[in-house]
């Protein structure tokens, strides 16, 4: 009776912490399904642990393992398919790959996660904590580990939560004084107090408990004012590098010419000037729509970052998103709205409004959809494709520079790649008194000084790029400026990070009445960020005339009239849509076929979800057997012969520990023997113990052929106990851990 209660207190307290735990979560889960699979999971583990209580440790490990794959997708896999919550094929390989697989992809993926097979991972936290926190609390004297597992769990949460959680000093606070409490609990019981008197130990009780509230409540009002204290906690989410690179991708800048009138092309079908790319329904009219912006500057293109340095932490980087996400810039006005994708639009680029909060794909496959919050950019590696179409809600506030913008003090999101537009940068902005002014100065400087052209005939010598080597052309002095919107936007963009305004250039297009959105609605603006970290548009009209044709007749640039012959940059050629996906290289390794011999794809991973388990758990076993094969040797052969005589007997004990006997630990020889005669196949322990104390204690002590004879008459009793259980039971104790645990941590039972 005592002992149920022991054990109802410490599986009550064990499951306390652990909810308050799993409530970390609550920032980085959509809904309260988290929930639900993490506490079934910790009562679980509680009874495996509570039903396994004496059993070797391998039971527990086969009864996690059973109940992850057998329930497991009644807790954690519901409403993700018709049998989903039945141990079939299907949802057993669903839980394998996510045990392996699943924490690389909560951590890639935005929060709030909307669940489904990402609930395996709060699961398996359950479990684990569950049966190990209880299996401590039933068979280990000490006070703290039990304890200590609950707090690897909230420190769990806590490294696979997010970077700024809401009710962190509550739960801290809560989970601080129930941890004291269990310690005081479980201190109180190891040293027997309760046996002083029930009134004394009410008192004590409630003594414990009020200093546990009060050091809990001092904690919330006086930790977070505690010197010492880091600026951010750290979580995994801001530490690891997504796998997903975005720089596979074309440059969507680097095809604009695509979407002109002037693009010379003898396919008819590849100008996509007067033909429907996608259709919006539900914005305003005048809603500008993002295929993409380009905040990396490598001499090359103007290119979308992996990772823009512009935050600490993934915000910053395209990662995986649930339906719904928590977007830090939409403070605007939220709009609901529908792209459909026509039949010349297409590839990877996913035109989008400004920050995104939901998105819902109809067709296209949206488990690959990635999203950088800091650029309000969106790519879906699988591609888009004709018909496709995705309904979305987001915030669609434009703010457009002005003069009274303050920008930001930060750094520049390019490098020296562009330094030798410094003095043009110079020359442009004329000496204004802020940066600001001095962006503002050289947009109108480009404006004015301009010409347009998509290098259609006559001005077939003005090519496509935006690289060093062709804005170097297009600024060139005694020539004159002449290019369309890939040219102008990825100039200004530079030149704006030379007079100190962060930089980068955006391609899109402007919704009209219809929704309708064409090849000639496609434009390049820039986006200057702002002091409070925001992104204002500097529209395209504001650094480029459209109206105003290169002269026929200009002077040659001075670096032309001096005779060297400068060849021109070989003109990039754009992809077939803005978001041309794969280039040559990557469809042959696409298309590519593996040549020989290969397993088949059941036998990988049956060897992948079953045969690396069972190999591990045997590869334990293994372990366990070989240290007591190698602890029984060095007691037989090191040391004096009393230290092998005495080695003889706690190899006897041991034995029998394996079997589930409990022997007195700090009892005399015959005392524990007398205990051992009790179990089947040690009717020869009291003669082995009065014979171990004989030969120890002579007068002459013992010589090594009666340490010999001793320890042939252990393998003789140990050979009687073995004969006398199933083979089971031998099994269980050839790979029982106790026996390699010292005794003295071992309650007596």
């Amino acid at each position: 009776m005592k002992m149920t209660k022991h054990y109802a207190v410490d599986g009550v307290l064990l499951f306390l912490l652990g909810t308050i735990a799993f409530l970390g979560f609550d920032d980085t889960y959509a809904g309260w399904t988290y929930l639900i699979a993490g506490v079934a999971g910790l009562l679980l583990g509680i009874l495996i642990a509570f039903v396994g209580r004496g059993q070797p440790v391998v039971v527990l490990a086969v009864g996690l393992l059973a109940a992850f794959f057998v329930l497991g997708g009644a807790v954690a896999l519901h409403g993700i398919g018709d049998l989903s919550f039945l141990p079939v094929p299907d949802t057993i390989g669903t839980l394998a790959d996510n045990s392996v697989h699943g924490w690389k992809r909560l951590l890639t993926t935005l929060p709030p996660v909307d669940g489904g097979a990402l609930l395996t991972i709060p699961y398996i936290l359950g479990l684990v904590a569950g049966c190990l926190g209880f299996a401590l609390a039933v068979r280990v004297k000490a006070a703290l580990p039990p304890v200590l597992v609950a707090f690897a769990l909230m420190a769990g949460v806590i490294l696979l939560g997010v970077q700024d959680p809401s009710k962190t000093a509550l739960l801290g606070a809560l989970f601080g004084a129930l941890a004291i409490t269990w310690l005081c609990i479980r201190g109180m019981r190891a040293r027997a107090l309760a046996a002083a008197g029930g009134g004394r130990r009410i008192s004590r009780t409630a003594i414990g408990a009020a200093l546990c509230l009060g050091a809990a409540g001092l904690a919330f009002l006086a930790g977070p004012l505690l010197p010492g204290l880091a600026p951010e906690r750290t979580v995994l989410r801001g530490e690891i590098e997504p796998p997903f690179n975005v720089g596979q991708y074309p440059s969507p800048l680097a095809g604009f010419r695509v979407y002109t009138k002037g693009y010379q092309t003898p396919e008819d079908d590849r100008r996509l000037y007067e033909k429907d790319l996608f259709t919006v329904s539900g914005l305003p009219e005048g809603t500008r729509i993002r295929v993409a912006a380009m905040d990396s500057y490598d001499g090359t293109v103007w290119r979308a970052a992996n990772d823009s340095g512009e935050t600490e932490g993934p915000e910053d980087t395209f990662q995986k998103i649930s339906s719904t996400l928590r977007n830090p810039l939409a403070d605007g006005k939220q709009v609901r709205g529908t792209i459909t994708i026509g039949d010349d639009f297409g590839g990877v680029w996913v035109p989008l409004p400004t920050a995104l909060t939901h998105i819902s794909f109809d067709g296209p496959d949206s488990d690959s959809f990635r999203y950088n919050l800091a650029t309000s950019t969106g790519v879906l590696p699988t591609a888009l494709k004709p018909g496709d179409s995705y309904s979305f809600t987001a915030s669609v506030t434009d703010e457009n520079v002005s003069k009274k913008s303050e920008v930001w003090s930060g750094g520049s999101p390019i490098g020296d790649e562009a330094a030798q537009f410094q003095a043009l940068a110079a020359e442009y902005a004329g000496g204004g008194d802020s940066p600001i002014t001095n962006a503002l100065a050289v947009a109108a400087k480009l404006k004015e000084e301009g010409t347009y052209t998509d290098g259609e005939p006559p001005n077939q010598q003005y090519p496509a790029g935006h690289s060093l080597r062709r804005l170097a052309d297009f600024t060139a002095k005694g020539g004159q400026l002449a290019g369309n919107d890939e040219q102008y936007a990825a100039l200004m963009a530079i030149l704006a990070n030379q007079v100190g305004v962060p930089a980068r250039v955006v391609l899109g297009a402007v919704v009209g009445s219809d929704g309708v959105v064409q090849g000639k609605d496609m434009h390049a603006w820039v986006e200057l960020r702002m002091s409070d970290g925001s992104w204002a548009t500097l529209d395209w009209s504001e650094f480029m005339n459209t109206e105003k044709p290169p002269q026929q007749n200009a002077p040659q640039p001075e670096e032309l009239v001096t005779g060297k012959v400068v060849p021109p940059p070989a003109p990039v050629r754009p992809p077939a849509t803005s978001g041309d996906p794969l280039d040559e290289s990557v469809n042959q390794k696409a298309n590519s076929r593996p040549d020989g011999f290969t397993l088949p794809g059941w036998l990988v991973a049956v060897f992948t979800y079953v045969g690396i388990p069972v190999l591990l758990v045997a590869a334990l076993c293994g372990a366990i057997i070989g240290a007591k094969i190698w602890r029984r040797h060095r007691r037989r052969t090191r040391g004096t012969p009393v230290a092998r005589l005495s080695g003889g007997w706690r190899e006897t004990l041991d034995h029998a520990r394996d079997f589930g006997v409990r022997v007195p630990v700090g009892a005399t020889r015959r005392e524990q023997a007398s205990v051992l005669a009790t179990s089947p196949g040690m009717d020869g322990a009291p003669g082995l113990a009065l014979l171990t104390d004989t030969t120890m204690f002579g007068e002459t002590g013992p010589d090594d052929a009666e340490v010999a004879a001793f320890w042939e008459q252990v393998g003789t009793l140990r050979s009687s106990v073995s004969d006398s259980r199933t083979r089971w039971q031998r099994i269980r104790a050839a790979v029982n851990p106790l026996s390699l645990v010292p005794a003295r941590l071992w309650r007596k039972r």
